[in-house]
This record gives C-alpha cells, sequence and structure tokens, in this order.
C-alpha cells in the first residue's frame, strides 16, 4: 500500500515538473546589458534566452525596485549565477552630479501601439454585454454622414460631460465545449472603432451627443464604450511567461477579418480567464501535418478526401502568441515569431522544452 502512495504522489508531483522549462541561455549573450529607449521585455528576453518566455525565471528581484517588471532606459541588468542557475539582477545607474528631474516611463513587454491599442481599449464584446450597452439612435436630420461638432442621439441617459467611443460590430466568435460534463456555449464579436464623442445633455432616457473624432461615418445600432482618460494608468507592465501544459487553445481568426494571419497580427483564442488565460503568457502555434495515403511502396500525398487510408503527419510550428487581454471565455493575443502565414483553425500550446 505504501508503495501506492508513493506512486501516486509521483504522478501528480510530474506536472510540476514539467510546467516550466529551465531558461536556455543564447550562446552569445552578454553579461551585463543596458537598456535602451525603444526596448521591449520581449526583445530584451531574446538577447539572453532561447526561450523568451522563462524570462519570470531568469528575473531576481533586489533591493533596488519592488515591481522585478519595472525597468527603465539606462539600467543595467548583470547575468549573475546562484546555485548554479542563472539570474538577472538590475543595478540602477545613479548620476550625484545635479540634473533636470526627468521622468522615464518603464519599458512594456511589447511595443506601446501593440500594448494601449489593445489592453488598454476593448475590442471584443459579449453577446450578454451587448443587451446593456448604449447604442447609437442616429440624428435629428436623418443625416449619414456627420463631421467634427455634428450632434447626434444615444438611447440610454448618460453622464454629461463624458466622453464615449464609438464601435461596430465586426465579427462574431463562437465557442463551443462538448467535453466537460457541463455544455458551455459562448459568443464574442470584435469591435472596430468609428469616433469618439461628448455627452451634452441627457433627459433621463436618451442623451444628445457631440461628435469630437471619427474614422468613419457614425450610423444606427453602433456601439458606445466609455472612452478611458489619457490619466489613467494601465498595467502594461506583465512579462512574457510560460503557460500550463494542461492549457491550449484554437486560433479562431483574426482581429481585423484577414483569411492569412502574419507576424504582429492580434488574434483571437477560444479560451479566457476563467480557463486559466493570463496576460503575458505566450504560447506556439502548430498547424496540422500533410496527409499520406496509399499503401507500402506506394505513398503520396492526399489527393481524395474519400480514401480512409490515410497517415496524419506531425504539426507543424508556425508561430509564437503572447496573450495581451483574456476575456471570459476568449482572449486577444499578438502574434510573434511568424515562419509561415497561417490560417485560422492553428492549436496553441504551451512551449515545448
Amino acid at each position: 500500500m505504501r508503495q501506492w502512495v508513493i506512486i501516486v504522489s509521483f504522478i501528480l508531483f510530474m506536472p510540476s515538473l514539467v510546467a516550466a522549462p529551465q531558461p536556455q541561455l543564447k550562446t552569445t549573450h552578454p553579461e551585463i546589458y543596458v537598456v535602451k529607449k525603444g526596448d521591449t521585455l520581449w526583445d530584451i528576453s531574446a538577447v539572453f534566452l532561447n526561450n523568451p518566455w522563462s524570462w519570470p525565471q531568469l528575473w531576481q528581484k533586489n533591493s533596488y525596485i519592488k515591481n522585478p517588471h519595472l525597468i527603465y532606459p539606462g539600467d543595467r541588468l548583470h547575468l549573475i549565477w546562484v546555485n548554479g542557475k542563472p539570474q538577472l539582477s538590475l543595478k540602477k545607474h545613479l548620476k550625484l552630479s545635479p540634473q533636470v528631474r526627468v521622468v522615464r516611463q518603464p519599458i512594456t513587454s511589447l511595443p506601446g501601439y501593440l500594448m494601449v491599442a489593445y489592453v488598454a481599449q476593448d475590442k471584443l464584446i459579449s453577446a450578454e454585454a451587448l443587451t446593456t450597452q448604449p447604442q447609437i439612435l442616429g440624428t435629428s436630420e436623418e443625416r449619414g454622414y456627420l463631421s467634427i461638432g455634428d450632434v447626434l442621439w444615444a438611447d440610454q441617459s448618460l453622464v454629461p460631460t463624458s466622453q464615449w467611443r464609438v464601435y461596430r460590430l465586426e465579427q462574431d466568435f463562437v465557442r463551443t465545449d462538448e467535453q466537460q460534463q457541463t455544455e458551455i456555449t459562448a459568443k464574442i464579436s470584435t469591435l472596430k472603432e468609428i469616433a469618439d464623442v461628448t455627452v451634452i445633455t441627457s433627459d433621463g432616457v436618451t442623451s444628445q451627443l457631440q461628435v469630437d473624432r471619427f474614422q468613419q461615418e457614425i450610423i444606427p445600432n453602433d456601439i458606445l464604450l466609455p472612452l478611458l482618460g489619457t490619466d489613467i494608468q494601465h498595467d502594461l507592465s506583465f512579462s512574457p511567461m510560460t503557460p500550463p501544459v494542461s492549457l491550449s487553445a484554437t486560433v479562431l481568426g483574426q482581429i481585423s477579418g484577414y483569411s492569412y494571419i502574419s507576424n504582429y497580427d492580434v488574434i483571437v483564442l477560444d479560451r479566457g480567464h476563467l480557463d486559466g488565460m493570463v496576460a503575458g503568457q505566450v504560447f506556439e502555434l502548430f498547424k496540422p501535418g500533410a496527409q499520406v495515403q496509399g499503401k507500402k511502396g506506394q505513398y503520396h500525398y492526399q489527393t481524395s478526401t474519400l480514401l480512409t487510408d490515410s497517415t496524419q503527419l506531425g504539426t507543424v510550428a508556425v508561430a509564437q502568441a503572447m496573450v495581451l487581454r483574456p476575456y471570459e471565455y476568449f482572449s486577444l493575443a499578438v502574434v510573434l515569431n511568424n515562419q509561415q502565414p497561417f490560417k485560422p483553425g492553428v492549436v496553441a500550446q504551451a512551449p515545448r522544452s
């Protein structure tokens, strides 16, 4: 009986042994790296590591900072060894001579245009949220084209002087899970930015809006979401990390609706924070391998779906993807290190050792 306990304990412990591959240092890694303006955590991780998603295991907290992800241009990263394992230590570069105080911005995981656009603002909306969000009614003059300063109406009472962003529904994505005891069916839609508006007044039922900025014409039924102010500090400092090996997802599509997906495209995954998705997790994307038909000595690539005698070859790695923003049942992720354009339907899995 005791032997069974030992075996079961080892089996239960095995996932923790493989869930976090050790950092793999590049042969060309520097001993000291000075952070430059424009650097990102992903860039710096790739300077030291063959597997940048193992960055948190390489980092070492020290007395200079409380948050290990807040590093700035000019900081010096020292590669040290602790108990035989590589770690990074941060050394602040301080000048004692009088100087003008400069406010520095910490580096983010990815370029700012990706982070702000897809982390700070909503790009997906659930079917449930659609029923509660205010929508555009139209204009009193039935005008189709609006310019800056023009007035239109929304179908809810909104706070005067509050600012809102107008979106249009684009694509719908559906997720259905039947593997578990409880079936999950969820729907989410992508949002396209149309305009920014400010509430002028409200009568308690509807609201009058003024157009501040627009990219294309506003039409009835467009969606309104609160416009986040520029003074709000968003948490853009998450770092690349390895997801659990048990967590996988399918790429449902590209947020702009393109048929083929490539580097820095933002994609929709069919798993969300209720499944364990966290901003910063890095997945490898795999497409199915070719199918071979025929008997021994007569093998050929699949030419007909009618033949049952076929062999599915191994999957092919096409890219990596970092989670930008998880929703309940879906997530937005950005494609990195793309090897070749690919179509929706590829599988996202934890990086292999």
